[in-house]
């Protein structure tokens, strides 16, 4: 490998991770900032591939909720090792970092990838989506074949849908409300089975959410949606 390739490779890396990373501490405060960082994103990725795939591989690492995966804990893992793994920040002096603060970032990764999913690309830009609204199906039809976790899950659920909801309702019609269906008569119960009392937050906000879409039958475009002509 040339070094023009390893240079090429390492500002390609440090790209990646700096548009999932910055782009997150702006969505966790205002969650209208995934669209502008999304088709960024995207005007990118469709151009240079492999910058795309870093990213994708940047959103895995940190957020392994988005593969989905819950990170199971080995034998004998020590608590901190476990937290590190399953995506807490831990200081150098070992502290861990608050749970409300980590599902806030948890939620800025997955409104980011979500609004990724579903932006259009610029348009001047004639290129195929990179990654478009068929992996948002496959991530909700794979993580409602996982035991769900307390707060995790539901806090990625609500951010998913809130964000891809209106799209996937469009495109998938019927199959989406069979899959609602079953996320608000077997999964969400299962949810609220693995949550402790008292806990609120998350799992109010998706029920909140799920009730109003059986309700109106409708579920509304994400806040701060931009079109092509963005």
């Amino acid at each position: 490998m040339s070094n023009d390739s390893v240079e090429y490779s390492f500002c390609s890396y440090l790209m990646a991770k700096q548009f999932v990373e910055q782009g997150v501490t702006q969505i966790s405060d205002q969650h209208s900032a995934a669209f502008p960082f999304a088709m960024a994103i995207l005007g990118i990725w469709s151009k240079k591939p492999e910058v795309g795939s870093l990213i994708l591989g940047h959103f895995y690492s940190l957020c392994p909720y988005l593969v989905p995966f819950y990170p199971p804990r080995q034998e004998g893992m020590p608590d901190s090792d476990y937290l590190s793994i399953l995506g807490y920040y831990i200081d150098d002096e070992g502290v861990v970092e608050e749970k409300y603060k980590f599902l806030n970032r948890m939620s800025g990764y997955v409104r980011l990838y979500a609004a990724i999913i579903v932006a259009p690309l610029p348009a001047n830009m004639k290129d195929a989506h990179p990654h478009g609204l068929a992996w948002g199906w496959k991530w909700l039809s794979r993580i409602l074949n996982l035991e769900p976790r307390p707060d995790i899950t539901a806090t990625v659920l609500y951010d998913f849908l809130d964000v891809t909801g209106h799209s996937l309702q469009t495109v998938y019609g019927k199959q989406f409300k069979k899959i609602i269906h079953i996320l608000c008569k077997d999964f969400f119960p299962k949810i609220k089975q693995v949550t402790p009392g008292g806990t609120g937050g998350p799992i109010e906000r998706l029920e909140t959410f799920l009730q109003h879409t059986a309700k109106t039958g409708y579920i509304s475009p994400p806040d701060g949606f931009l079109d092509a002509n963005f």
